[in-house]
């Protein structure tokens, strides 16, 4: 099968400090797919060479099959790459509506079907009852809900998760597995996730990559990453 998306060998160095020495992973279209490691893996810095925030010093990231190792973030998230962040990056001053509305700003899409468009994922993420609500007026984990709904509003075919159970309660976060899955399922979105959260990982994810020390240590099934040597040597513990 076609790599949806492909990671090869990337290398990263900030002050002649690597962070990224090697890196490689391959996602297919279709799928949740899920990076682990232990904190300084370089798990968010292959994040931000994928969708752009950083050029990479060696290496090359292919998507759909082609080849967007030097592009600029706005032309990665109009080639159909979402992303969110380890800490929700909102607009406090503006209303949860006013919110999933900025990413159409630079399309051509009606303020009606827009509108129809933002209420549909808010009635999804159950925040709907909050839609004339501040974004400051909300919880941490209900910032993350509306930033993973906003990135939606672009309609990207690749979504990055970076840490999106982090500081969120069991039960927020129990609604983001829902609706990671309902998407991948009903729309064919494909989700590339970072997090230490192990059981919600294995949960969602059918193959992952384990990271350590900026290099790639496994990849493959979820079951069989688990029981790596290396992988419990590095990450899970004994």
């Amino acid at each position: 099968m076609m790599e949806f998306l492909e990671v090869d060998q990337v290398h990263k160095n900030f002050g002649g400090i690597p962070a990224l020495q090697g890196v490689s992973l391959k996602v297919e279209k279709g799928k949740i797919h899920g990076v682990i490691g232990p904190n300084g893996a370089g798990k968010t810095t292959m994040f931000n060479v994928i969708n752009g925030v950083y050029g990479p010093d060696e290496g090359a990231v292919i998507f759909e099959e082609r080849d967007i190792t030097r592009f600029k973030i706005n032309k990665i998230a109009s080639l159909g790459i979402g992303r969110t962040f380890q800490v929700a990056r909102i607009f406090n001053e503006m209303t949860l509506m006013e919110n999933m509305m900025v990413p159409l700003i630079p399309r051509r899409v009606s303020k009606k079907a827009g509108e129809k468009k933002a209420l549909e994922l808010l009635e999804m993420a159950e925040l709907i009852h909050l839609k004339d609500q501040l974004g400051v007026e909300i919880s941490g984990g209900q910032k993350k809900l509306l930033e993973f709904m906003r990135t939606m509003m672009a309609d990207p075919e690749l979504v990055l998760l970076d840490e999106p159970f982090a500081g969120v309660n069991p039960a927020l976060i129990e609604r983001l597995i829902e609706i990671t899955f309902e998407l991948n399922r009903t729309r064919g979105k494909t989700f590339l996730l970072i997090s230490h959260d192990i059981p919600s990982v294995m949960k969602l994810c059918k193959n992952l990559t384990v990271l350590s020390a900026g290099t790639t240590i496994a990849e493959g099934e979820s079951e069989k990453i688990r029981h790596d040597p290396a992988v419990i040597d590095a990450y899970l513990g004994h």
